[in-house]
């Protein structure tokens, strides 16, 4: 409220109160002055705009292959590595061998035995069909001349059975092969599941086993395709409505030079519990959240790779 002073108007040593005159002047002047501070300075509350300032979220950085654990089926025991064909942070393609296991001469040298055997039953198999020919052509001689009266009825019929047995034997090498043939695909298979094979394109991330070492449930390595990189966003679940694909974010991170872009891309059907924490201890804790991946910009790749799973924080935009 603006204060006024008598002082400052040197005019009303000249007015007095008892003449009309100044009455009416003090009354219009005191009038101006209660009104002079409603017409001039009129308060006004600002109009606060609702805007919305986007969505923020803790994450991590992920791979999008997904850090995959490479292991082997060898039972409860496990099985010994005896050969690394690798080594961390190498990079190998899918299908290329990592590891052959102790068994591995064993289990080659029972298919180079299967091999042999079948070998040795396609020899006999031919000796045999070359023995039912020949005894068949005898049975069909004596029976001719049995029936010329030229030979005796049991002599045809001696043929006829040997003829006969060689039928049976070949039936019989044929069994053993088709046997013999699946011997050899089951110690093929064997043999195969000696050898460890990488089921991506990626990169060596951790060697988990070494040489000597039985494979136990940790596995043998960890490795992951680190071409892509994904940011897995905790949302809460109350924001998800919120968020749609195709949204730009920011991601940064304490002791990250720069900020850096990214897009959402998938929507996480299950709703769990956070596993991300901040590090104020007032925080939320075990809130329920859903995942939401986002596509990291290329040019983040070369910074962060070496860095998966590292926790940022994440800037969904409006």
């Amino acid at each position: 409220m603006r204060c006024f002073s008598f002082r400052r108007f040197r005019l009303i040593e000249n007015f007095s109160l008892d003449k009309p005159f100044s009455c009416v002047f003090f009354g219009i002047l005191f009038f101006l002055v209660a009104c002079l501070p409603l017409s001039v300075v009129r308060a006004s509350t600002p109009e606060v705009t609702k805007k919305q300032i986007g969505i923020g979220a803790l994450g991590y950085i992920e791979p999008r292959s997904r850090v995959i654990r490479v292991s082997h089926n060898a039972g409860p025991e496990g099985a010994r590595v005896a050969q690394l064909f690798f080594r961390e942070a190498d990079q190998v393609k899918s299908g290329q061998k990592l590891a052959l296991l102790s068994d591995h001469k064993k289990k080659f040298a029972e298919v180079d035995a299967a091999k042999t055997r079948i070998k040795a039953l396609d020899a006999q198999l031919a000796a045999e069909k070359a023995t039912m020919v020949f005894n068949q052509k005898e049975y069909q001689r004596y029976e001719s001349l049995s029936r010329q009266s030229m030979t005796t009825i049991s002599h045809a019929e001696n043929k006829h059975l040997a003829f006969k047995q060689s039928q049976l034997n070949v039936e019989r090498l044929l069994a053993e092969i088709d046997n013999a043939k699946s011997q050899l695909l089951i110690a093929e298979a064997e043999l195969e599941n000696t050898i460890i094979y990488a089921p991506i394109t990626g990169t060596v991330l951790k060697i988990l086993t070494r040489p000597g070492e039985r494979i136990a449930d940790a596995g043998l390595l960890e490795m992951a395709d680190l071409s892509q990189l994904d940011i897995v966003a905790e949302v809460y679940e109350s924001d998800l409505s919120k968020v749609k694909v195709g949204q730009q974010a920011r991601i940064s991170a304490l002791g990250f030079t720069r900020m850096y872009s990214a897009e959402v891309r998938e929507l996480g059907f299950q709703v769990k519990k956070n596993d991300l924490n901040d590090t104020d201890p007032l925080a939320d804790r075990d809130n329920r959240i859903i995942e939401v991946r986002l596509t990291l910009e290329t040019d983040a790749i070369v910074d962060l790779k070496h860095q998966i799973f590292r926790q940022v924080r994440v800037h969904i935009k409006p």
